[in-house]
């Protein structure tokens, strides 16, 4: 598949922890992606400080300058990635407060949800049980569809994720396959909106 080099995707995962599953997972999308000739960039949220969305916090001081550029880094890409753990039958609420951040305006100028139009996203969890995040990733789509943004169906799920990374970082060639098989619905209908 040949892929525009102007083809940008931003990875972004719901957890904190170092060498969490979900970061592991990511990291393998976003490969998955460069391969197929995208450009990649990551925002990890475990290095990029936020204040709990409050009101009186942005009609005082405007957005934080971590939400600026938040936002400048979600307006320049053209696709999304997200892998979320779920905690309580939910997405995290540190995922919850960095989307509801980016759902602001910088200014009157700012269109409503530009962080977020014309996006398309694909979704992924990776949990210890046999879950797989499946309720993460429905609220998740809920929330993504509520901001106006494409969400791929078939959000890839993966359970037990401890059996499926091995301690030396090696994957199954099936897991490969199943992202690999993800990533490209994402390239193939950025490429088809790029065209339209």
């Amino acid at each position: 598949m040949m892929v525009k080099k102007d083809l940008r995707i931003l990875g972004l995962s719901g957890s904190l922890r170092e060498g969490s599953f979900n970061k592991r997972l990511l990291a393998l999308a976003l490969s998955s992606a460069e391969r197929h000739g995208a450009v990649v960039s990551e925002i990890d949220l475990s290095k990029t400080p936020l204040p709990f969305y409050d009101a009186d916090l942005e009609a005082r001081d405007g957005l934080p300058s971590t939400v600026l550029a938040l936002k400048k880094e979600f307006m320049d890409a053209d696709g999304l990635m997200i892998a979320t753990p779920e905690y309580n039958g939910f997405f995290p609420g540190v995922l919850k407060n960095c989307l509801d951040w980016l759902s602001r305006r910088s200014s009157i100028e700012d269109p409503i949800l530009s962080s977020y139009n014309g996006k398309v996203i694909g979704l992924m969890s990776a949990t210890v049980g046999g879950s797989g995040g499946i309720r993460s990733l429905t609220a998740l789509t809920t929330q993504f569809q509520y901001l106006g943004v494409m969400v791929l169906p078939r959000p890839f799920s993966l359970m037990h994720a401890g059996k499926a990374f091995s301690d030396g970082g090696t994957v199954s060639p099936e897991l490969l396959s199943s992202i690999d098989e993800m990533t490209s619905v994402l390239i193939d209908t950025l490429q088809k909106l790029k065209q339209d």
